[in-house]
């Protein structure tokens, strides 16, 4: 390659994550004093670069983020820092721009959280030095294939509908969950059924008002949707003298909407105050590199023993604390169990930790009534106004968001037996992310606000059965006793994961068919494919051939299945952009023959 061509860099799929690997190759770009001309082409499906479909601008102040807004911070304090003078944390730019409801344990709107990202971008674009030539594409990236070494983006522009095709040196693909299948039965008429929601007021347009609606999920998408037909025509929530929160309709919304899940449970909600000082105590570091030393292990006999107890030692601690007592930690499980049936015989009154009712209340019930459901939502939301601190609820389900960054490490890359490893995958990944990552309390005081006036309807949530019927293009929402009823819309609210059998999405489909990725299968004791590409531990792929691609790297939602729970907007969770960008920036020099090697960790070229 000739020295004085512009090295070109893709980025696939540029919301947060996208963002987060272009900022670390400014970094480290900006440290190597790289003059020669490099161009950085940057490829999303919409206008709304750094900010994504989750984030982008153009959506409702009711759609709340479920993390408080002292969480969020696009910036790292890793070396090499940003270009950008002064970054500024979420908290300082909502201040800075005068903007409401800015305090640590507040909850901002979705678009607000994407202009700050987009805030963010543009200062790190503002900030480049001029050699580095940013380019971006508004369209879908179809197909990346390899020809004489570099590897051809191409793909169609949105809305032109003109073909792209810009060739590239290095690629990293952040691509969200368009990767992975849809969840909902393709037999159904695509004119009723909506498989994804977002912009709400596009895609949820065609629902018209007085119809019957099956919502399919339970957790914060269908939240979403629900109050888009709701709230975001127009109906209104209002506190009464009492200080309960009423929805006032705008006869606008649908007649009654009807959630549905697997288990029929809601999500746990969170009042924004700072997790709790509880540390954890069975998973030490002794523990932990113990466990790291055995792998692949089984969870259900290594790990669920270990989360249980820390779920126990949480909520016997705050109830202790709550009635006087200190609650010892012991190495021996069974003094601790003595202390707590010391304490019960004083305080017969007090709640008993079990873990079936914190995890799956009504795991033996088939059916689950409205009223039940009501009840069961009232009783969470009161414990989530407790908090951490005060409730032992909520101290317990708390502990899987300090445990999960541990698990993360066992887990990732064929840390769990293949049977584990899809037992976690298709349950306690969900179980885990309804208990501890759960919404805002006032959105679901709006749930039960809907429920009490009779718009939201929970007599079908568990175990329900829909399928297409002959009436005007309609289905049928069932339960198990027979009960049944006419559904108008269906809308699949849920957030499609990595599942086995193959890539769903033409991108990948082809990047499979060119041979540069091949699914990953976890072979321990058992054979468990969870539909996810195979990646190094720096997030490159393997070819079909079983060779490691140190061209191509994916991060975020592409690496799930292999990886677990990459946050939207972590910087610290699987980070392989940091790895990405300082490899990019080393191939740079190593072409134009200025070093043979860059070494980050002692700052020197």
């Amino acid at each position: 390659m000739n020295c004085d061509t512009a090295y070109k860099i893709g980025i696939i799929g540029f919301g947060p994550k996208g963002f987060y690997g272009f900022e670390r190759l400014a970094a480290f770009l900006h440290e190597a004093s790289i003059f020669q001309s490099i161009e950085i082409h940057l490829f999303n499906t919409t206008r709304f670069f750094a900010a994504g479909d989750v984030y982008r601008t153009d959506q409702p102040d009711f759609l709340i983020m479920n993390y408080a807004n002292r969480n969020i911070n696009s910036w790292t304090l890793r070396e090499p820092l940003p270009i950008v003078k002064n970054p500024k944390d979420f908290i300082s730019w909502l201040k800075q721009n005068d903007i409401p409801n800015a305090g640590p344990g507040d909850y901002a709107p979705r678009k607000t959280v994407g202009q700050y990202l987009i805030h963010c971008f543009e200062s790190v674009i503002e900030s480049l030095p001029k050699n580095i030539k940013v380019v971006t594409h508004i369209g879908s990236v179809i197909n990346v294939y390899k020809n004489n070494g570099d590897y051809h983006v191409s793909g169609k522009y949105k809305d032109l509908g003109n073909e792209f095709n810009v060739v590239c040196q290095k690629v990293l693909f952040t691509t969200g969950h368009v990767s992975f299948k849809s969840q909902i039965n393709n037999t159904i008429s695509l004119e009723k059924k909506i498989d994804f929601i977002y912009p709400t007021n596009e895609k949820l347009s065609l629902v018209t008002p007085k119809s019957q609606v099956a919502v399919k999920g339970f957790g914060l998408t269908a939240i979403d949707a629900i109050l888009a037909l709701t709230e975001g025509r127009g109906g209104i929530f209002k506190k009464n003298d009492k200080g309960i929160l009423k929805y006032i309709t705008s006869e606008k919304e649908p007649y009654k909407i009807y959630p549905f899940s697997r288990t029929g449970l809601p999500m746990v909600p969170r009042n924004g105050s700072p997790i709790s000082e509880l540390a954890l105590q069975f998973f030490t570091d002794e523990v932990v590199q113990n466990l790291k030393s055995k792998k692949p292990i089984s969870f259900n006999s290594t790990l669920l023993p270990l989360i249980k107890k820390e779920f126990y030692y949480a909520f016997y601690s705050v109830l202790f604390n709550n009635n006087g007592h200190k609650f010892y930690c012991d190495d021996d499980f069974t003094v601790m169990e003595n202390q707590v049936q010391y304490f019960h015989e004083d305080y017969p009154e007090s709640p008993v930790f079990n873990w079936e009712a914190i995890v799956n209340p009504f795991k033996d019930e088939p059916i689950l009534s409205s009223m039940v459901q009501q009840v069961y939502v009232e009783i969470l939301i009161d414990e989530a106004k407790l908090g951490e601190d005060n409730s032992p609820f909520m101290a317990a389900v708390a502990m899987w968001r300090k445990i999960s960054p541990i698990f993360n490490e066992i887990y990732s890359f064929g840390g769990l037996d293949a049977e584990s490893h899809k037992e976690f995958d298709t349950y306690y990944f969900g179980l885990f992310n309804r208990l501890s990552y759960g919404p805002p309390v006032k959105n679901m005081q709006k749930m039960l606000a809907l429920c009490k006036a009779g718009i939201l309807d929970f007599s079908y949530t568990k175990s329900a059965r829909i399928a297409p019927n002959d009436v005007n293009d309609n289905f049928t929402l069932e339960i198990e006793s027979g009960q049944a009823t006419e559904i108008n819309y269906l809308i699949n609210a849920t957030i499609s994961r990595a599942k086995q059998n193959g890539f769903e999405n033409e991108l990948y489909q082809n990047l499979h068919k060119n041979g540069l990725i091949r699914e990953y299968e976890n072979i321990t004791n058992t054979r468990y494919i969870p539909g996810c590409l195979e990646i190094n531990s720096k997030g490159n792929p393997v070819s079909k051939t079983g060779i490691v691609n140190n061209n191509i790297t994916f991060y975020g939602t592409p690496t799930e299945g292999i990886t677990c729970d990459n946050d939207t907007l972590s910087r610290t969770r699987n980070d392989f952009a940091t790895d990405w960008a300082k490899e990019t920036c080393t191939a740079i020099l190593k072409r134009d023959g200025r070093t043979e090697n860059y070494d980050r960790t002692e700052n020197v070229l």
